[in-house]
């Protein structure tokens, strides 16, 4: 997904558009170790409310690097440390993220196409995160449970839909569990 910075960044300090620029190039750079720093401060940071928008943004790429699992587990990796940051209420872009979260657990991966490719990896992750997304944050959103159900029974009802999706709605709906 581009790093760039949506529009409407007026509103937005030099100080928080700089840290939103740090951590989408740390987080989708080459350095693990700042990445690793990146994500965590993600997760902790008490001041970063503002930015939410455009980070729920920055996951929701996923779409445009379906080709490159890396990118897709790191932009996975922006939604867990958003979901956990006790300081962010997250409203509604509950729904944004959860059909991105889905998109990698459903969805056939042009990655997917290459057998040495380790898309399975992915989707027990996305799966194990919608679940995280849901109980910690379903209330936020009316009908969330009925309405992820429905979408992971229609993609397992599909016979036309390949295995690997299949494979999604069955971790997916493992990770939700009963209610």
């Amino acid at each position: 997904p581009p790093a760039a910075v949506p529009s409407a960044v007026s509103t937005l300090t030099d100080d928080l558009l700089k840290y939103y620029q740090h951590v989408t190039r740390a987080v989708l750079g080459d350095d693990p170790q700042l990445m690793k720093v990146a994500l965590q401060d993600l997760q902790t940071n008490s001041k970063i409310a503002a930015l939410l928008p455009y980070f729920v943004y920055v996951v929701s790429g996923v779409k445009s690097v379906s080709h490159d699992l890396e990118q897709l587990n790191r932009l996975l990796h922006i939604a867990r440390s958003l979901i956990q940051n006790p300081f962010l209420c997250l409203g509604s872009y509950v729904r944004s993220l959860i059909a991105s979260v889905m998109y990698c657990a459903l969805e056939p991966l042009a990655a997917s196409i290459n057998p040495l490719n380790d898309h399975w990896t992915l989707r027990d992750y996305a799966a194990m995160l919608l679940s995280r997304i849901f109980w910690t944050h379903g209330d936020l959103v009316s009908g969330l449970y009925h309405q992820i159900l429905l979408s992971l029974q229609k993609v397992l009802a599909d016979p036309v839909r390949p295995l690997c999706s299949h494979y999604g709605a069955v971790v997916g709906l493992h990770a939700l569990g009963w209610k």
